[in-house]
């Protein structure tokens, strides 16, 4: 286990390498999805839907290159960052230092799977209803999994926590 001192150098020197090449991914997708999603995706579709179609692929095409980009990074930002949540929630409640860093950083997973894909709905959506429907079932079958991670670590504590 790092002191605090070294897990506080270690996610600036994580922040100084990803974070600004992250934020700017992620800036830029947005972007590019507030402007697909509120502006060129409604004008396509006032012309014909084979325009919408070709519109939202474009745009959909761009965001995940921009997004692609952008989750290694993320990933190594998600995996720096969940040290601090771990170190403060995870000894006050008994918990091993091991056990709640794999549990916050499956959490900040989850959390920002979920965010994806309402970025990526209206996209999906625009294709065909089946297609996100599809996608979701995907997310739900990865965050059971990351939930049922979280859930093993956490049973001893629930249990301890209702035999007290």
């Amino acid at each position: 286990m790092m002191s605090s001192k070294e897990e506080i150098e270690n996610f600036k020197e994580c922040f100084r390498n990803y974070g600004a090449k992250t934020l700017h991914n992620l800036l830029s997708a947005f972007l590019i999805w507030l402007f697909g999603i509120l502006i060129f995706i409604p004008l396509a579709s006032t012309i014909n839907w084979q325009t919408q179609v070709l519109c939202t692929l474009i745009f959909f095409v761009v965001f995940t290159v921009l997004v692609l980009r952008a989750l290694p990074s993320l990933r190594k930002l998600i995996v720096a960052f969940s040290v601090f949540p771990a170190r403060k929630y995870g000894l006050k409640r008994g918990l091993s230092y091991e056990n709640s860093l794999v549990l916050f950083r499956h959490l900040f997973y989850i959390v920002s799977a979920i965010i994806f894909y309402l970025l990526y709905f209206p996209f999906l959506a625009g294709f065909h209803p089946a297609i996100s429907g599809i996608a979701l079932i995907m997310l739900l079958i990865w965050i059971f999994f990351l939930a049922l991670r979280i859930l093993l670590i956490l049973i001893p504590k629930i249990l301890e926590w209702l035999y007290a």
